[in-house]
Order: structure tokens, then sequence, then C-alpha cells
């Protein structure tokens, strides 16, 4: 146990050290709640941006409800805020919705899903569409994720935006667990940090 506990304390400091790009994280992995079941997942990222010569910083804090539908079936809405640490306004992100629906779950072995969702956000400088493809590993020694999730902005000419996550899964109890995570997006690269915990 103190030996995880090192682990996770020096993965979350290299995680505040090197927050850097997306705006939304994919806070989720390929695991469905259950039927009736709630998960509330907190987390945050740091967006660096180069403004003419200067850099800005700021931090993204966001929030994910989940609400299982069935055994296999999960309705999730994510939302968040932008806060600059340079000066400048906060700002919301946006909210963005998806069902996710498990093919596959097997303990020891892998899960797989996939989903579609979409919703107002900043990175789609309005609205957009989304689908979704998650992979987790059920291993005890390897309990790594990953998340391919392809977008379309709906408004003006037609963009295809690949956002891509890898992360692992850090068990904490039955009901709650770390995620811990580096994400990609058109060319910028993430960093993030959430608490997932279910009901």
């Amino acid at each position: 146990m103190r030996g995880r506990l090192v682990v996770v304390l020096g993965l979350l400091a290299l995680v505040a050290t090197l927050c850097t790009g997306c705006l939304f994280n994919i806070f989720q992995t390929a695991r469905t709640v259950g039927a009736g079941n709630l998960a509330f997942t907190v987390g945050a990222g740091l967006l660096s941006v180069q403004i003419d010569e200067s850099t800005s910083l700021s931090v993204t804090p966001q929030a994910r409800l989940v609400v299982g539908l069935g055994d296999a079936v999960d309705l999730g809405l994510q939302t968040g805020a932008l806060i600059p640490f340079n000066g400048g306004e906060p700002g919301w992100l946006g909210l963005i919705g998806d069902l996710k629906f498990r093919l596959f779950d097997e303990p020891g072995a892998f899960a797989l899903a996939m989903g579609f969702g979409g919703g107002y956000s900043v990175e789609y400088l309005g609205w957009g569409v989304f689908g979704e493809i998650l992979f987790d590993s059920n291993a005890r020694v390897f309990p790594v994720y990953l998340a391919y999730q392809p977008g379309i902005p709906l408004a003006g000419d037609f963009t295809l935006l690949h956002h891509l996550a890898a992360g692992i899964k850090l068990r904490l109890s039955n009901e709650a667990r770390i995620l811990l995570q580096a994400d990609y997006r058109t060319g910028i690269w993430s960093f993030g940090m959430a608490l997932e915990v279910g009901f």
C-alpha cells in the first residue's frame, strides 16, 4: 500500500508539472457504471497558450456526471471552466454529452466500448458532434486505458478533429479511482488528472 501511495503522489506531481494543452479532457474509460448507478468525476488540466511572444496559463477544472441507463449503457454530461492565471476573464468551456455502449468486459483481460455525443464547446467553436472508442486493460498490474474521439464542428467548413487519450486507472476502492492521462488533439498535448467516485 505504501509503494502504491508513493507512485500515486509521484504521478500527481508529474501531471501537475507537465499539464499543457487541450481544453476538455476525456475523463472516462470503457467501464460502465451499471443500471441505476451514478458516477461523478472531477478533474483538471492546465492550458498553456502562446499569444504573440508571451505564454498565457489557464487552469481548466472539469466535472463529469454519468448515469447508468442499463448495465452496458451510460449517459454522460461534462462541463468545465477556463480560468486564466495571467489576467483575463474566466470563461465557460461548454457542455457536452455522450451515450456509451459497452461491447465487451472480461475481468483480467480487457473492456471495449463505443459511443457518440455532441454539444456546445470552445473546442468546436460552437456546436459539434463526435464518436468515441474506449479500450481498458483489466489487468491489475497494468491498468491502462485508451480513448479516441473523432469530432466534427457543425459550423464552417467540414473539419475532422482527432482527440486521443491514454492513461492509468489507479483504484482507491470499489467506488473510487484516480485517472491520470495524456490527451492529444490536433497538434496539442495535454495532461489531466481526475477523481471518479461511484454511487
